[in-house]
């Protein structure tokens, strides 16, 4: 009897998964003798974690230590040991390919779009319990089959953001996982990254403008400090070891979303956020959907009231619950007493 309510609390559990095909997002396979050296003087991750793990993330930089593009790294083992299959923005994959292109010189390596070939998915438990867990849902999940599977791995980047699945074009979903409802709206999946204060992409992360330390790529275990050289990687150590981060982005809620919408329509494209009662710059609307977004917010103003400097619309900042514990140095630009992860 315990057995049967224990398969049947699995089921309810992971009824309501949500599977999300993530088409905004391309797959490069980089291959070769070379690879893994190449990789590792150009991304701010280390690709030596692929001996625990099949899928990093990481971020390329340029020369000044800003952002050009975020991206998933997988393993694919399956195939040869020195090859990759990097996860991107769509709208990076021409320009992202050149520049890998531009540096690979006379290294035995091989760079191809297989985006027609492969097809990648979100999955996101939905319920509250399973949301909060720790545990690695990718562990739960009921495939049925493996045909059709390439790569199943929990988010690397945190694992309350779900599991990535690569699968063949063809293969259809449902007849791989058990329990999980599939919903083309891309909507979903970007709301559930705003609610954890994550940017994701060229639509988040403006190619060549954002500083990776304020975009909280430490939290998101994409940047090593113990490995080698990489491009940009001097104002990210320098940054880390002796600055401290008075911007990071930030999960916000929205109040007045209908007052933006109209700002929108008449094309008023400020969306500085400002102290309300001091009229100081306080951060920047970076992405919503609705009332959900984020912003990159001046630590030191985060607790004040705040509000779109051209609209008549507050927002509130949070601190996501899966951050790690703060150091002291952000904790007093925060006026924070004390703060400690609860996620």
């Amino acid at each position: 009897m315990l057995k049967r309510l224990n398969q049947y609390k699995s089921i309810i559990r992971f009824h309501h998964c949500t599977a999300i095909p993530l088409d905004n997002r391309s797959l490069i396979k980089v291959h070769g003798d070379d690879t893994s050296k190449f990789l590792q003087g150009l991304i701010t991750n280390d690709i030596e974690n692929f001996k625990n793990t099949n899928a990093i993330y990481s971020m390329l930089l340029n020369a000044r230590g800003r952002i050009l593009y975020d991206m998933i790294i997988y393993n694919n083992h399956q195939l040869n040991k020195s090859s990759y299959l990097i996860e991107i923005s769509q709208n990076a994959a021409a320009d992202f390919m050149r520049i890998l292109r531009t540096y690979k010189l006379r290294k035995q390596v091989n760079i191809e779009d297989v985006t027609e070939v492969y097809r990648i998915w979100s999955i996101l438990a939905c319920q509250k319990e399973v949301h909060s867990n720790r545990n690695d849902l990718r562990d739960s999940l009921n495939f049925k089959t493996r045909q059709g599977l390439i790569i199943g791995q929990s988010d690397p980047r945190h694992p309350s953001l779900g599991v990535r699945l690569i699968t063949e074009r063809k293969t259809q979903l449902d007849n791989l996982v058990d329990y999980c409802s599939i919903s083309n709206d891309t909507s979903i999946y970007k709301k559930w990254l705003y609610q954890h204060g994550i940017a994701e992409g060229t639509e988040d992360i403006p190619s060549g403008e954002c500083i990776p330390l304020e975009y909280n790529i430490v939290f998101l275990n994409g940047v090593s400090f113990s490995k080698g050289c990489y491009i940009g990687q001097e104002l990210v150590a320098r940054t880390h070891h002796t600055g401290v981060i008075r911007k990071r982005l930030m999960p916000i809620q929205i109040k007045n979303y209908e007052e933006l919408s109209k700002s929108f329509e008449h094309k008023i494209n400020d969306l500085t956020i400002i102290n309300q009662e001091t009229k100081r710059r306080a951060g920047k609307l970076c992405a919503s959907v609705n009332e959900t977004g984020i912003a990159l917010i001046r630590l030191n103003e985060w607790k004040h009231n705040l509000r779109i400097q051209n609209a008549d619309v507050p927002i509130k900042p949070s601190i996501p619950t899966w951050w790690p514990p703060l150091d002291e140095a952000t904790k007093l630009e925060m006026r924070i007493d004390h703060f400690s992860s609860s996620s």
